[in-house]
């Protein structure tokens, strides 16, 4: 099988490139910057022109990130012309085929279905509202414009995604090298996360899955408030102080993306997956974060 991958060379990208190979699946990465191609079975290309091989599956995990930097208004163009100006390319060189790939697994976020400290959402529910929201309703707009070709499409909405390198993580953990247990706000808002593992294995299971389904929530079946998950970090840590970050002063660093990011959030469940039959690796945050933190 071979997968057209975008966002090839990003904290997924990089460990879903690498199970895939190992596994026998060829690879063409789309990135902007040239690399020497990896052997026969797993290459880079930075133009879709140079993708001249039939192509079976595209997945598509490119954007910028939303929480690498402050919300200016360049740094928003940059958002939307990384994840649905490309996703919108990419469906049109999709469409251009002589022999369309068979399906498009397009990433989104959880983002898409605003922020709540009440409701609990799966994929059946509709859009929120917020920067975030409508930036992910257009995104899996644009990919599921690729449906018009008879291509199938499926969109991938991400939590908080937890790995050893790269990610929220390191961030989000910072203030507990220092002996100090740290949460944004009163903590009461919720974080849906996934061990970066079964994200890689939840692609893939998709990948194989033979179902109508257009929606998935790539999370883990356990969120938890950020208090809670403070403290679960802390049993990683010897913290001797427990401290809230106060609202005002993650507002004055982060602007509107500590509105929208830090100090709100959501609590999804991945009820697709479940109902296909997907088994987490790590489906409670003490043993994801054990994995990832324990020396």
């Amino acid at each position: 099988m071979h997968i057209l991958l975008t966002g090839g060379t990003g904290l997924i990208g990089t460990a879903l490139s690498g199970a895939l190979t190992s596994r026998g699946y060829r690879i063409t990465v789309l990135t902007r910057k040239r690399r020497a191609s990896l052997g026969d079975g797993y290459r880079f290309v930075t133009q879709l022109s140079e993708c001249t091989d039939k192509v079976d599956i595209v997945i598509n995990l490119a954007g910028a990130g939303l929480a690498d930097k402050r919300w200016t208004g360049r740094y928003k163009r940059e958002i939307v012309r990384s994840r649905v100006d490309l996703t919108e390319e990419l469906v049109a060189w999709m469409r251009a085929q002589a022999s369309p790939p068979a399906r498009l697994l397009s990433a989104s976020a959880i983002g898409y279905y605003g922020a709540s400290t009440d409701a609990t959402f799966d994929e059946t529910a509709p859009p929120g509202e917020g920067f975030a929201a409508e930036l992910c309703e257009r995104w899996e707009a644009a990919a599921y414009s690729a449906e018009q070709a008879g291509i199938r499409v499926a969109a991938m909405r991400l939590g908080v995604v937890l790995a050893k390198e790269g990610g929220a993580l390191g961030k989000m953990t910072q203030s507990f090298h220092f002996g100090l247990e740290t949460w944004l706000g009163a903590g009461h808002q919720w974080l849906s996360w996934i061990h970066i593992q079964d994200v890689v294995n939840a692609i893939e299971f998709i990948v194989h899955n033979q179902s109508e389904t257009k929606t998935y929530n790539v999370v883990a079946p356990n969120p938890v408030r950020h208090r809670a998950f403070a403290h679960e970090v802390g049993q990683c840590f010897n913290t001797r102080i427990k401290l809230g970050v106060p609202d005002l002063a993650a507002r004055l660093l982060a602007g509107e993306m500590a509105e929208e990011l830090l100090l709100s959030g959501q609590r999804v469940l991945p009820c697709a997956l479940i109902d296909h039959g997907f088994e987490f690796a790590y489906p409670c945050l003490s043993d994801a974060l054990a994995a990832l933190l324990r020396r």
